[in-house]
Order: C-alpha cells, then sequence, then structure tokens
C-alpha cells in the first residue's frame, strides 16, 4: 500500500498577495519620490520577481539569468545591475516571509490615489507557466 503526502499551504486572497508584493517593493518605491513611471517598473520588476521566486532556480548563478532575460532591453547596464540586485533581493525576501504563499499572479493593475499605492492582482492558484 502506498502513502500519499499532501503539503498544506496557509490559504491566501489576491488582496493578501497583492499587499505582499507591495510591502516587498515598498523600499525602492518609496524612493521614486513623484516618479509613477520608476514605481510601475518596479512592481513590474517586483511580480515577476514574485512569480520567479515559486520555482526553485535551475542556474548556477541563481535566479540571475531569469531576471536578466525579463529586464527591458533599453536599460543602461548600471541600472540594469540595480535592477537585478532588486529583483534578486525580493525573491529571497518573498521566500523567508511569505514562504506559504504560492499563488502565481496572472496579472496585475497599480493605481496611485493621492501618492498612495494601490495594488490589484489576479493570482492563480498554482505555479504559473
Amino acid at each position: 500500500m502506498s502513502t500519499l503526502t499532501v503539503k498544506s499551504f496557509a490559504a491566501c486572497t489576491n488582496a493578501d498577495v497583492a499587499n505582499a508584493v507591495l510591502s516587498l517593493a515598498a523600499p525602492l518605491c518609496a524612493a521614486c519620490g513623484d516618479d509613477d513611471a520608476m514605481k510601475r517598473l518596479l512592481v513590474s520588476l517586483a511580480v515577476t520577481g514574485w512569480n520567479l521566486s515559486l520555482f526553485e532556480s535551475r542556474e548556477d548563478d541563481g535566479y540571475k539569468a531569469q531576471v536578466a532575460e525579463r529586464l527591458p532591453a533599453h536599460l543602461p547596464g548600471e541600472k540594469k545591475e540595480v535592477f537585478t540586485q532588486f529583483v534578486l533581493g525580493l525573491i529571497s525576501s518573498k521566500q523567508e516571509t511569505y514562504p506559504a504563499m504560492m499563488k502565481g499572479i496572472k496579472s496585475w493593475d497599480l493605481r496611485t490615489d493621492n501618492g498612495e499605492l494601490s495594488l490589484t492582482v489576479e493570482a492563480l492558484p498554482v505555479k504559473p507557466v
């Protein structure tokens, strides 16, 4: 007779995932001041990092190659390095702080109301492809 092992994960809502992503991105977003375009880019990278964090790294360099291929091509080299480090730090923080949140983000929308960021996400109960 075979034995089945079932992992249990804490239930989380789309709002929980959105709040977690914003909390991980908050320090760098705060440094952007009124630059909404930069905040949007950072949240986009945070969502990318969140989804990558659901998978184990298959590379010797960790997630670095996967992050690099998802950065905008027009970024200068020094900005690519800063954003790469941001995403790698976010992946590590997500895995340590929110290990039970195993929902991938399918779509998201960021709004700024009176300087406050508001993120809504549609998260899948399974890992994204």
